[in-house]
Order: C-alpha cells, then structure tokens, then sequence
C-alpha cells in the first residue's frame, strides 16, 4: 500500500477497505464466534445457591448513637464474613456432612500419604475438602445487617445442601460463642450442687442413723412417742420431695414461658388472688399441724384437704382470668402455661409450710426422747450439719435455676437476632457458563480480530487499485483506463465458500449439541 501519510483523513477510505477484505473479516468473526460457543459446551455447568441472614442487634442504644455505630456494626459482619470461610467452620461443615468418611477419598489419600509423611490420612482428607470449599463459598455483606452465604457446586443438590448446613453451621457456632460464659457458669453451679446434694445426703444418713438408736434406746420406755416420731418422719421425707418436685417444676415451666414468649410475664397484683395464694399456702401449715396428731383417714384430716384442694382450684381459675385479662390476648396456650406456673410457685409454697412445721414438731418430739446431754449434744451437731448443708444447696440450686432461665432468656434473645430472610433454593438453572456473555465477548473478540487482520492485511499490501494511487505514486495524470471484465463467476463462488463455511460451522455446533444432551441424557 502506498504511503499515505500526507492525505486527510477520510473514514470512507477505510470503509472501502473493509468492503474489499470482507471475507477477512467475516472469517475470523465466524471463527472466533464458533470457537467460543463450541467450548462453552464442554464447560461443566456450575449450580449456586445462596441464602441471606438478617443479624439485627438489640436496641439499647439511642437512634443517634446507633447511627454513629453503624460502622462496628459493618466490622462486626466483616469478621462474621471471615469466621464462615475460616477453617473451624469448614471442618465442622465437613464433619456435619460426614464428607471426610467418604471411602473413596480416603483411598486415594491412603494412596499419597507418601507423600506427606507427617499427615495422617484424616489430615490429609480435611485439607483436600477445606480447600475445594473455599473455592465454592463466598460470603459478602449488604448494608450494615445483611450476610449473604452464596455456595456454586456442579450439582444443584450438592449446591442446596452445602447453603443450607454452612447456614445452619454458622448460627449454631454463633450462639455457642455467645452462651459459652453463661454455660460456663451453669456448669460449675451443677458441679456444686452435685457436691453439696452429696454432703446433705450423707449429714441426713448420719441424722437418720443417730435418731434410730435414740429410739432403739427409748424403745422400751415410750412406744407410742417412738411410732409418732416414725409416722412423723415418713411425713416429712414425702414433703421434702413435693418440695424439691415443685422447685424443679417452677424452673422448667419458666424456660418455657420465655421461649413461648419474649415479652415478660403479667405481675400477680390483683389482691383477691394474693390473698387467696396467702391462704392457700398457709393453709400447708394447718394440715402439718392435724397430722402431728391424726392420721390421712381422720376425718378432720380429709375435710382439710378437701378444703385446700377447692382453694387450688379457685386459685387456679382466678389465675387464668387474671391472665386472660391482663395479657388481651386469646392464646390459650400462654395463660395454662402461665397459670400452671403461679400454681407451682403456691404449691412450693405451701409444701414449704408443711415441711417447715412437720420438722419443727420432729425437733421437740426428738429432745423429749433424748436422754443425756451427749445425745442432746450429737443430736443438735447433726441437725446443724444437715441445716448447713442444706443451706448450702439450696443457695447452689437457686442459682442453678437462676442461670438456666438465663441461659433460656440469652438464647432466646440470641435465636432472634438471626432471621433467613431468604432460605437457599434448589437452582434449577446454572449460572456458568453463561452462554450470553460468552457470545458478546466472542463477538467482540471476532470483530477487533477480523478488524486487526483486514488492516495487516492492506498495510502490507504494495499494489495500487484506484486512479488516486497511481497518479500520487507516479506523479503524472491518468489518461485512459481499461474497465475490468468480471461475469461474476468468481464473486458467486467467493460468496458460496463463505456460505458453505457459516453453515459448517452452524451445522457443527448443532451437531455437537445434540450429542452433548444425548450424553447428558444417558
């Protein structure tokens, strides 16, 4: 071509190019096109899944400074983004799924454990799943309370599978992290008590040793204050374990009223029903007092129970009208739950009375058998011990109960601030290779291709073609020139072979996709 640095620039000029090498451009355009489409069709198709978590935080700050915190907020869910794609969380997915007891996988690590000498073939196994995994799953957060766990697998089962377990993974770490301290303490207050329940039981056995020879002794002097005492002691035993049933009762029945619900209980403050719990749980005391005395089948004893339990019961029904009106809500459920409880609490209560008074006369009946002030001695070192021990256990066991309603309020308010707002679903389409995207670039990539070869082309080319080249070239003016003779044989075949090459190539790609799905089928 010759050189045309001293002419203007003329975009016609080079649209006369691209018309005489035009077969340059449409090959490679064609080529390229067809290269890209053909290997999109070996390209595994790739599943994702993804399941999106709202973490709200508990409102005790005022709306100013919670804006001003906004950016910890977004701190926090950067250092939650890197805790799921860390290697705790994946091993403990791994092991969730049992993956790493896969019999072919172990055989092939057993295979290079060689390899690795220092590994073990667990090791190794753990290693291979943990680094596809970090491959597949990506964790990105949107605002400053949304986590997105997003997993691409080339099976969208595997996909929903892996979306799902990471998710529940995830929140379940977190809320073990959160109620480790309150666990922490739970278990030391159990420790504890188990200790101390130990020590009462044995101070008891060591009471209970000592007053049978007391009575041994006593035996032949009064019979009648040692079948008393006996009579006397069953009552008080059968009272300590209602007593213990009902405080372990209480516990259970207020980690349930908290998780049923997050608002707190309505407060007993209604004077009819106070009084009436008053009655009933003094009224322990009235019955401990006749049994000191009469047996269950005196027929003062039956027409007291008979009293207490009509007291119960319109405790009972005044309870769940208490909370019927003070909660304005019909749920059933909530008010026997909550009535079950205030029942629970008077019938501690009352069982308490009863032990209380029940041991007291065991007490002054004991002292009017003892004889000698060695027995009187040991008799009152004893019972100190069992008080003490006694003591010690109850204070262990309110705070048992105390941090397991702590632990029930903590991991309620801990499950409430995780919320999937949108679960992960079974992709039904693969979001690589994506076909469209493929074809742009290939088009792109063929034209800047056919583009770059039609100018190489022409930049090397010396010859001249037009009356302007020759004149400039030589300086003197064109007189005559000889048209050339073409009958169109050469165009129509030029034209042909590029029509026969488009539809080999069309013809090929659907030849391949035919036996692509063939094979897929099978």
């Amino acid at each position: 071509m010759p050189d045309r640095k001293q002419e203007p620039f003329d975009p016609r000029q080079y649209l006369r190019v691209i018309n005489k090498r035009k077969i340059l451009l449409i090959l490679p355009f064609l080529g390229v096109i067809f290269t890209v489409m053909l290997g999109s069709l070996f390209i595994s198709p790739v599943y994702q899944s993804s399941t999106v978590i709202l973490i709200s935080e508990p409102q005790l700050l005022s709306q100013n400074v919670e804006r001003m915190a906004s950016g910890r907020s977004r701190e926090r869910l950067d250092t939650m983004r890197r805790q799921i794609t860390s290697r705790d969380y994946l091993l403990r997915l791994v092991r969730t799924l049992q993956w790493d007891q896969d019999p072919a996988l172990r055989a092939r690590a057993e295979e290079e454990r060689e390899l690795f000498p220092n590994l073990t073939t667990d090791e190794i196994v753990e290693r291979w799943l943990i680094s596809s995994l970090r491959n597949q799953v990506s964790v990105r957060s949107e605002g400053s309370d949304l986590l997105v766990i997003t997993v691409q697998d080339s099976d969208p089962r595997n996909a929903l599978l892996l979306a799902k377990t990471l998710t529940q993974v995830f929140i379940d770490e977190t809320l073990r992290r959160e109620l480790s301290g309150v666990r922490g303490a739970l278990e030391f207050s159990n420790e504890q008590l188990a200790i101390y329940e130990q020590r009462l039981e044995q101070s008891r056995e060591q009471l209970r040793l000592f007053r049978e020879q007391i009575l041994r002794s006593s035996l032949q002097r009064d019979t009648e204050s040692k079948e008393n005492l006996e009579r006397i002691n069953s009552l008080v035993a059968t009272a300590d374990v209602d007593l213990r049933q009902a405080e372990e009762q209480i516990t259970t029945l207020t980690i349930r009223l908290q998780n049923l619900s997050t608002s707190q209980p309505p407060v007993l403050n209604d004077p009819v029903l106070l009084e009436l719990k008053t009655k009933y749980s003094q009224s322990g005391r009235q019955l401990a007092d006749l049994l000191t005395e009469y047996t269950w089948r005196d027929g003062r004893v039956i027409l007291l129970s008979e009293q207490i339990n009509a007291l119960r019961q319109d405790l009972k029904a005044g309870l769940g009208e208490f909370c019927r009106q003070a909660t304005g809500q019909g749920d059933p459920v909530y008010c026997d739950l909550f009535t079950t409880l205030e029942l629970t609490r008077a019938d501690e209560q009352f069982y308490r009375n009863k032990w209380l008074t029940l041991n007291s006369y065991t007490d002054n009946l004991e002292r009017s058998l003892v004889r000698g002030p060695n027995d009187e001695l040991t008799l009152e070192r004893l019972k100190e011990e069992v008080a003490s021990n006694r003591m010690l256990y109850q204070m262990f066991l309110d705070q048992s109960r105390g941090v397991q309603i702590q632990e029930a309020a903590h991991r309620t308010a801990a499950e409430g601030r995780f919320r999937t707002m949108e679960p992960a679903v079974l992709p039904l389409r693969p979001v690589k290779p994506n076909r469209l995207r493929l074809a742009i670039l290939g088009v792109v990539m063929g034209l800047m291709l056919g583009l770059a070869l039609v100018f190489l082309v022409e930049f090397l080319d010396h010859s001249l073609s037009t009356v302007e080249e020759v004149e400039q070239y030589l300086g003197l003016p064109v007189l005559v020139t000889i048209p050339r003779m073409d009958l169109g044989k050469k165009r129509r075949q030029k034209n042909l072979v590029a029509i026969l090459v488009i539809l080999g190539m069309l013809a090929a790609i659907l030849i391949l996709i035919f036996i692509r799905q063939r094979l897929l089928g099978s």
